[in-house]
């Protein structure tokens, strides 16, 4: 039996203490060395990207960090021909706060007094300022004056921000000649559309630091709004002068209901556009979405114009040398046919005058001068008076109106033409023409916009007065002119269109109003002139769309408008009367506005000097000081009520139209 083996067990060698502490040693260096490696690795990293970041560090950054709002900058300003604003950009304050930094403690006392400051329930403030955000606005658009008082409470939490929007001093003062801008800022109708291009100003760009929930945390503080703005845009209007017609035309909505009624004032020598009214009107500060009556009727109607036409007729026949104001025209007793086509007279005569045919407004004399013109000849003076072309006046929507071709009307056509009936026109083209007569027979170009400045007054863009052509010869169109007076003297078609102390060459029109292609009962009443018409200064147009109470003649519904507008204007701008025509003791009743106006035993006011001189006013009721003063442009400003206790200036006084006129009254 075999005995088993018995070996000693294997043992590993005990390592030695000192070897293993050196073994350790070595790669504790070691891993210290490479921790160290990454340390130094990971810090020129750091300051690298500190010192130079990449291009899409930067943007990873500023997305993580900031965000960025474009805004507009501040639009240009309109301004009339004084420098007097109609359209500005306002700073409106916003009220913010940031719940975060209200501390729970003086939450409701903060809410308390903020809500009292900014008129708003306590609650809704002490619920925004509890909020988990970093952003909460509490009032938006308060008057300056109310974020003064919040700003000076000096808590960090509260701040304002400051947004531009648009801003109408003048409110619907020419507010279809102004426009409008919408919710983003751009121009809607008017000059704010059709000179948006320099109006509006450059895009800014603004930066918002948001928190790590991507919410934001302060105000923008980068943006002055100085830089980048629009232009301003100066036009001809005249702030004064443009409520004189609105006013009017108030009164001719009132007393006939039309549809619509317009006016246009222009400046004879240059063409300017001083006034352009539209009634019914609205105000651009407080469009929220409802209809208004934004069209602008002035350029954007195009109506049959009825016998003020007939001026123009007889301006070509007259320059044609086919007759004079003397000269006798058979009026054939009221009737004539042209072909089967039978034309009337409102006035049957049969011999009459040149001059006796513009004053009783003859249809059968006016298609004769035509038709012996030809058609080449009379419609080429019919579009040299600017008749069937646009103006290129700066308002959007302008019509051309429509005049036939020579080679495509028939005689009854022709003969129609002459006074106004199957022609188009826009009142502000008929003005234009209006003034080409006044202008001793120079068409000017109208004149609405005379500049564009940057926001350092340096020009970008100018228009002077310029002249299209000369339409008829300074003895044709005088001619015409003391044709056009007799219309306004007893006797005449327009009576009520006289001025006081001025003489008037003016034309009614009573044109039949065309709807879906046919003529109806409906009718659009006009009147233009122009005044002093011995020496003309202004050419004014009236039109009245479909009058429904009442008379529907231009000669009663838009002549007394005529008259009320081109008095007052010319004592505006300091035209002196005549005085032989004040002296003449005339029935003015049918203009008992002007009555007032001109009533120098009430209240002694006489034209002297160039300047009105002020009566005595110390204990006249404000009635009776309101209807005296009316119509010679003063500045009238009232303190009190009851009966005047002081005046300034003093009775006496010489006082150009626009001269500020301080009452007291108790």
């Amino acid at each position: 039996m075999s005995k088993r083996l018995h070996l000693p067990p294997i043992e590993p060698p005990v390592e030695h203490q000192s070897a293993v502490r050196k073994r350790a040693a070595g790669r504790i260096k070691l891993v210290g060395g490479m921790l160290m490696l990454l340390v130094f690795s990971t810090g020129a990293r750091g300051v690298q990207l500190s010192m130079s970041p990449s291009d899409r560090t930067i943007r990873a950054a500023s997305v993580q960090r900031w965000n960025q709002v474009t805004v507009q900058a501040r639009r240009g300003e309109i301004l009339d021909r004084n420098g007097r604003r109609l359209a500005t950009s306002v700073a409106t304050p916003n009220i913010v706060v940031d719940p975060i930094r209200v501390s729970p403690n003086e939450r409701a006392a903060l809410a308390a007094q903020v809500a009292a400051i900014l008129d708003l329930p306590e609650a809704e403030v002490f619920e925004k300022m509890g909020r988990s955000s970093r952003y909460a606005k509490l009032s938006t658009r308060v008057h300056p004056a109310i974020a003064a008082r919040v700003e000076a409470l000096r808590h960090p939490a509260l701040w304002t921000e400051r947004n531009s929007r648009r801003f109408y001093p003048e409110e619907s003062l020419a507010a279809q000649v102004v426009g409008f801008v919408d919710g983003s800022g751009a121009g809607r109708e008017g000059m704010e559309a059709k000179l948006d291009e320099y109006l509006r100003g450059g895009a800014l760009l603004r930066q918002r630091r948001r928190d790590r929930r991507g919410l934001a945390v302060e105000d923008p503080s980068g943006w002055s709004g100085s830089s980048n703005v629009g232009m301003d845009v100066h036009t001809t209007l005249d702030r004064t002068i443009q409520r004189i017609p609105e006013r009017a035309l108030e009164g001719v909505v009132e007393n006939s209901a039309p549809l619509a009624v317009s006016a246009v004032v222009v400046d004879v020598k240059t063409g300017d556009i001083l006034a352009m009214a539209n009634a019914p009107t609205f105000n651009p500060n407080k469009l929220s979405g409802e209809a208004a009556p934004r069209k602008n009727h002035v350029v954007q109607d195009a109506i049959e114009a009825g016998s003020v036409f007939k001026p123009f007729t007889a301006a070509a026949a007259v320059e044609e040398g086919l007759v004079t104001e003397n000269t006798m025209v058979n009026c054939e007793g009221g009737l004539y046919y042209i072909g089967r086509t039978a034309i009337h007279d409102d006035h049957p005569h049969r011999m009459i005058t040149m001059s006796e045919v513009i004053k009783y407004s003859s249809n059968i004399c006016s298609a004769k001068l035509a038709l012996q013109m030809g058609a080449d000849t009379f419609l080429g003076y019919i579009h040299d008076f600017g008749f069937g072309q646009r103006t290129g006046i700066p308002l959007p929507g302008e019509r051309a109106g429509r005049v036939r071709k020579a080679d495509k009307i028939r005689p009854i056509e022709l003969a129609t033409t002459s006074y106004g009936q199957g022609v188009t026109t826009t009142p502000l083209q008929m003005a234009m023409a209006t003034a080409a007569l006044a202008n001793g027979g120079v068409r000017m170009k109208p004149r609405l916009l005379s500049r564009v400045e940057d926001q350092h007054g340096i020009p970008e863009f100018v228009q002077q007065p310029a002249t299209v052509m000369r339409v008829v010869s300074a003895d044709s169109a005088n001619s015409v002119t003391r044709m056009m007076v007799t219309v306004t003297e007893p006797g005449g078609t327009a009576t009520r269109a006289a001025v006081h102390g001025y003489k008037v060459a003016g034309k009614t029109g009573t044109a039949e109003k065309v709807k879906n292609g046919v003529y109806t009962r409906a009718r659009i009443g006009s009147f233009m002139g122009f005044v002093p018409a011995d020496n003309p200064v202004v050419a004014i147009v009236v039109i009245v769309d479909e009058p429904s109470k009442g008379s529907r003649y231009g000669g009663i519904v838009a002549a007394p408008a005529f008259s009320e507008i081109a008095g007052q204007t010319l004592r505006y701008l300091g035209v002196p009367p005549d005085s032989a025509l004040l002296d003449l003791d005339e029935d003015t009743s049918s203009d008992e506005a002007l009555v007032a106006v001109a009533d120098v035993e009430a209240l002694s006011l006489h034209w002297e000097r160039d300047a009105w001189t002020l009566p005595d006013l110390v204990g006249r009721d404000l009635r009776e000081v309101m209807v005296g003063l009316q119509g010679a442009a003063l500045d009238l400003q009232i303190e009190g009520s009851g009966n005047v206790v002081s005046q300034y200036p003093p009775a006496g006084s010489y006082v150009r139209p626009g001269t500020p006129i301080r009452v007291a009254l108790q």
